[in-house]
């Protein structure tokens, strides 16, 4: 019986003789992680390998600075202690893990990658997290017995669930790897690369560990071992929320402002929109109060919740969440040229003393009359929002490793998976270490009105009538900041919409004086003006002779 070459991943072939003469042999069996500086890197590493594939020594990945740019084996001694930190391609920069599948067996040749059998290449991103008992720090070695490697898991929502054996997780995301031939002549070698999703780092930063081994988990909590009710969230989010801000906005108006009559219309309107979002509310999960609110008859029958909330809707709420729902269309469909209130309809403001109840007291009663989660019913309950990150700096470690699936050997074969490669950080956006991509962006060199004037309008903005309605319900500045707005004025009724087309060098130019007026003005607050611009003289550069 023939005895099938075990297979095994290594770095990509033309950094073999490198590693073997440092005698470096932890690099050489793990991906290795290159580093370009172009946005046609794909074409760069193609040429690279066909025509002298020895220089790809020179593209692995080290750390650097904006200030001192590093890539390349020989630039590993300088840079040994800056960590590893992969930035964005915002910034300039991409990476892309590249391997060598190969047999074990005299001289590693590659080995072929059976498609039609449904075999497959790729590679997963793993997060490093302390395991219980070691504490946060420097992970930038991996070091097995202090790290719980982690998989990501996408789904709604994602998130990371913990790795515990050797081969992938259930619903780990798989990255593709390429084929890339290394060499000519018929002595050319496949490597496999893929490229590492750096611009994801937010996304992988604000998701939380998933509760199940699986990754099945929903990942949404409180922080104390409890799910997060995603009910409460849309009650504070549509109801409690937007009524608290009115009542502290309305509170602070001097009474005169108060007594003005578009301000009593505009504080209607917005109290009658939260008026349906209450009711809409109770109607989904609070239904029993619901219906006796319709029927008073029935609040004899609700549980002493319920009831609870009945009376402490108090006297004036209950008719004005009916007559509000009652108008539901009318208040969300209804032109911004149609008056307000609608016809038949009469709006009651939160504002008013006469609504005895309180945002804050009626969400503690709402609150208790919501049932537990596993006894809700079966209606879809609304997405939970996103919770602040467990570690709001971000400076997590990763690791890439390769794998080859082989689903025809049967269910016991595993999965080959790399070793690690070297752990790395991901940049944010808005990193201090990161390079800066070279913009320029050339205003008009003659700016006179006769210049100006022959530039095409390239710039088309499609503005529909009730946009150009609101449009001309200003009058001036002074009066949108005081509030005045006509709702009667000549420009209500136009059924019409626009499409209006703007000079680019002219919205260029108002864009930049408008960007250096907010700088300034911003300066007293952040004292940020010595570092915001470097300016070199350029003397041939004139608007007109």
């Amino acid at each position: 019986m023939i005895a099938h070459p075990q297979i095994q991943w290594q770095a990509p072939n033309p950094l073999w003789g490198e590693f073997s003469r440092q005698q470096d042999f932890v690099s050489l069996r793990r991906p290795a992680l290159l580093r370009f500086a172009s946005d046609g890197f794909m074409q760069d590493l193609q040429s690279l390998l066909q025509s002298s594939p020895q220089r790809l020594r020179d593209y692995v990945a080290q750390g650097e600075t904006w200030r001192a740019p590093a890539a390349g084996l020989d630039a590993a001694p300088q840079q040994s202690g800056t960590p590893l930190k992969l930035f964005q391609p915002i910034h300039a920069r991409f990476y892309l893990v590249a391997a060598s599948l190969t047999c074990r067996m005299p001289g590693l040749p590659d080995r072929t990658v059976n498609v039609a059998q449904g075999e497959k290449v790729s590679f997963v991103i793993r997060q490093l997290r302390p395991k219980p008992g070691t504490s946060p720090g420097d992970f930038s070695s991996f070091d097995p017995l202090k790290v719980q490697e982690q998989a990501w898991i996408p789904g709604s929502p994602s998130g990371w669930a913990n790795v515990t054996g050797p081969g992938l997780v259930e619903g780990e995301e798989r990255l593709p790897l390429a084929p890339n031939l290394a060499g000519v002549n018929g002595s050319s070698r496949r490597i496999l690369t893929g490229l590492i999703p750096s611009s994801r780092r937010q996304q992988y930063v604000s998701a939380r560990v998933l509760t199940n081994g699986n990754g099945s988990g929903n990942g949404n909590g409180n922080g104390n071992g409890t799910p997060d009710d995603p009910r409460k969230n849309e009650l504070l989010a549509k109801v409690i929320a937007p009524w608290g801000n009115q009542l502290d906005w309305w509170n602070s108006l001097p009474a005169a402002t108060q007594a003005q009559a578009n301000f009593v219309t505009s504080t209607q309107q917005s109290s009658s929109l939260i008026l349906l979002d209450l009711a809409n509310f109770l109607i989904t999960y609070v239904r029993p109060v619901w219906d006796a609110i319709q029927d008073p008859s029935k609040a004899a029958t609700l549980s002493s919740a319920n009831l609870a909330l009945y009376h402490g809707l108090g006297a004036v709420l209950p008719q004005a969440l009916v007559k509000a729902k009652q108008f539901e269309a009318s208040l969300e469909g209804a032109p911004i040229s149609d008056p307000f209130p609608p016809a038949g309809y009469t709006p009651a403001a939160l504002t008013d003393p006469s609504v005895s109840a309180d945002p804050d007291t009626l969400q503690n009663l709402i609150e208790a009359t919501l049932p537990d989660l596993n006894q809700a019913s079966l209606q879809p309950a609304p997405p939970s929002p996103q919770k602040k990150p467990s570690n709001p700096n971000g400076d997590f470690w990763y690791v890439v490793r390769c794998v080859y699936e082989r689903p025809q050997c049967g269910v016991q074969a595993l999965p080959v998976m790399s070793e690690p490669s070297r752990p790395f950080q991901l940049a944010s956006f808005f990193d201090p270490d990161a390079p800066a991509r070279q913009l320029q962006v050339a205003l008009p060199v003659d700016t006179s009105p006769a210049a100006l004037r022959k530039y095409d309008k390239g710039v088309a903005f499609l503005i529909s009538d009730e946009l150009q309605n609101q449009i001309q319900r200003v009058k001036s500045l002074k009066d949108l900041a005081d509030g005045n707005l006509d709702s009667s004025g000549s420009g209500i009724g136009v059924q019409i919409g626009l499409i209006c087309s703007f000079s680019i060098p002219i919205i260029t130019i108002c864009a930049l004086i408008l960007l250096l007026v907010i700088v300034i003005a911003l300066n007293l607050v952040f004292f940020w003006l010595p570092f915001f611009r470097i300016c070199f003289p350029v003397p041939v550069l004139k608007g007109k002779p």
